[in-house]
């Protein structure tokens, strides 16, 4: 049997895949849908990156008055999942503190079940004031056996202006995200605050996407 089997090739003599060379870079080899998913006649092509391994977390409520950051009720609240009555007490998220339980029970609150990274922030708010609104997407790392507060770390901020009437929807879109990196087993959340004259109704209807990729 012929020794030079490409079994037996070292890497530095083992040639790129198809496509390779004038494949963009951030993509991945892929194998199209063809006639079905059952069927063997798709063709090589070369797919964005970020298309693969994507998960999608939901995150919708509503708010009134925060000029503090404020943030999903308990899930036995008769009102949880949407609205985001309780006011975290500061309007950093740094400035403040949040305990395992209330983390664990934020009523649009999502585990993340695997490592991955946060790619985009996308979605619509609407506020029926001008006022400036800051949404943060934040996250905690539970540890088993440990009940003492902790401060969530942001995943990034977000700020847009009101469009002073809720049925004008303001868009919110983020794709350079300050802190991407998600563990197995991290919550993530939403916080709003709001600017200067406090008291407007603010809803949010946002979808986290993350990759594993």
């Amino acid at each position: 049997m012929a020794a030079n089997e490409h079994k037996n090739l070292t890497s530095a003599n083992r040639h790129n895949p198809k496509g390779f060379e004038n494949a963009n870079n951030e993509t991945v080899l892929s194998k199209g849908a063809g006639s079905s998913a059952a069927a063997r006649d798709g063709l090589l092509q070369w797919a964005a990156r970020s298309t693969m391994g994507v998960t999608n977390y939901k995150m919708q409520g509503y708010v009134t008055g925060a000029l503090n950051y404020k943030y999903g009720e308990d899930i036995a609240d008769t009102k949880s999942p949407f609205e985001m009555a309780v006011d975290y007490g500061s309007t950093r998220v740094s400035g403040g503190s949040i305990l395992p339980a209330e983390c664990f029970r934020v009523g649009q609150g999502c585990t993340i079940p695997e490592i991955s990274s946060v790619i985009s922030i996308d979605g619509w708010i609407t506020c029926n004031t001008g006022n400036s609104i800051t949404i943060a997407i934040c996250k905690v790392t539970p540890v088993t056996g440990v009940n003492t507060a902790v401060v969530p770390i942001v995943i990034d901020e977000i700020t847009v202006v009101g469009g002073s009437n809720n049925n004008n929807l303001i868009r919110v879109n983020d794709s350079t995200i300050a802190t991407a990196a998600l563990a197995e087993g991290d919550i993530i959340f939403p916080m709003i605050k709001e600017s200067g004259e406090i008291g407007s109704t603010i809803y949010m209807n946002l979808v986290v996407q993350t990759t594993t990729f």
